[in-house]
């Protein structure tokens, strides 16, 4: 019933939270494309064409100061836009957005998930949200750095490759935070499964360099992002689809162990890198067990299932065999012997008595006489009804012996 009541709970919920995520949506496209992007754009496309435009009709077209005076002045209206109106606008949309950013990825999560499971511990949360921040900053200075190769195609590409797999950490490490997975897990997981995590990001990377200006770039990013957290709350990455792991990470991250945690090689990092190691081994032992005990019961549970299911199937089958009428016997192959009737043989009896009341010798039949066919059984003799009567005895024939005359010799 509580199971029941909390899957209510959440169909109910479900449109109040799928509304909010599309107003935070909307929010973040009006500040970053409406207010942020369209400002830069009427700054560069009408405010100074228009201020140009204006000054050519003071001076006139063949005027000698018009260049000096514009060289001066453009540079100067785009330092001060810049620091006084698009640098604060941008600083605060960015905040504002960051926060709005972790409102959608949470409200999604909790309509496709449920409950966050974070990282146990507010200490612990506190330092692999900080050492996250530094891992990301120094892998986009790292792809910078990649960018300077001097070889033709080469920098550029992996530039664009690092750029996509860092587009792909910030859409899925809201997900995976929310998840309760700690940083070097995260990494490990993109690092395996490269291949999918660069197609991933290969679309916002693309969009975000259609522009040379920074801000712009920024602003686009903020424009689509949000699309991208949700499409990787929803996504099942494809994992396993290669064997070898491309480590870009591997450097930034030991560069930030080496700015939190001192020299990696020192004997206490070495210890505590081991109670790690033998940490997560544990905690893996555990999640096997688990997985083993989850098993067993599943499988007595579909033992138990398929038991019950042959029961009911057994007394389906008992319960559509055709019922004998009471009284009647079971239907036999071969034909049996005449079942004994004591009532008719009574009757029979009383009937034959009542239709004579003397027997005769016509009526009389004797027993059957089986002969010396049954081994070890004594032959028969036909004995008469008493008060029957009796045929008359005649005496033997004797003949006398004379002598040799009658001997017929």
């Amino acid at each position: 019933m509580t199971n029941l009541f909390i899957a209510h709970l959440r169909c109910l919920s479900r449109p109040h939270s799928e509304k909010k995520i599309a107003k935070k949506l909307f929010k973040c496209c009006m500040l970053n494309g409406g207010f942020t992007w369209l400002s830069i754009e009427l700054f560069e496309s009408a405010l100074l064409p228009t201020l140009k435009f204006c000054l050519t009709i003071f001076y006139g077209d063949q005027s000698e100061t018009l260049p000096v005076v514009w060289a001066w002045l453009h540079p100067i209206l785009s330092l001060l836009f810049g620091m006084m109106w698009v640098l604060p606008i941008f600083m605060l949309s960015k905040i504002v957005s960051s926060l709005w950013f972790a409102d959608i990825a949470n409200a999604a999560y909790r309509v496709r998930k449920g409950r966050p499971q974070l990282i146990p511990g507010i200490s612990k949360l506190v330092a692999d949200f900080l050492f996250s921040m530094v891992v990301q900053m120094l892998f986009l200075v790292q792809s910078m750095l990649v960018n300077l190769v001097p070889v033709k195609y080469v920098g550029s590409s992996l530039c664009f490759v690092h750029l996509c797999l860092l587009y792909s950490l910030y859409s899925f490490e809201y997900k995976w935070f929310n998840m309760g997975w700690e940083l070097h897990r995260r990494l490990t997981y993109i690092e395996k499964n490269w291949p999918y995590f660069f197609g991933f990001g290969i679309p916002l990377t693309v969009l975000t360099n259609l522009s040379n200006s920074v801000i712009v770039s920024s602003c686009i990013f903020s424009i689509f992002f949000p699309l991208f957290i949700l499409s990787g709350n929803e996504a099942q990455p494809m994992v396993d689809t290669t064997e070898i792991s491309l480590r870009l990470f591997s450097p930034v991250v030991f560069i930030s162990n080496l700015c939190f945690g001192g020299n990696p090689w020192s004997k206490a990092n070495r210890l505590s890198a081991m109670q790690r190691q033998q940490y997560e081994l544990q905690q893996r032992q555990r999640l096997l067990q688990r997985e083993e005990q989850l098993l067993k019961q599943r499988k007595q549970q579909y033992m138990e299932q398929q038991r019950m299911q042959m029961r009911r199937e057994r007394s389906h089958s008992r319960s559509q065999t055709p019922q004998m009428a009471p009284g009647t016997g079971p239907p036999y192959r071969y034909a049996q012997a005449p079942v004994f009737d004591a009532a008719r043989v009574r009757d029979s009896s009383a009937s034959s008595t009542h239709s004579s009341t003397s027997p005769s010798i016509s009526s009389y039949r004797p027993p059957p006489y089986y002969g010396s066919s049954l081994r070890g059984a004594t032959p028969l003799v036909p004995t008469p009804v008493p008060g029957a009567p009796q045929a008359p005895l005649t005496p033997p024939v004797i003949r006398q012996e004379t002598g040799p005359d009658d001997w017929n010799l």
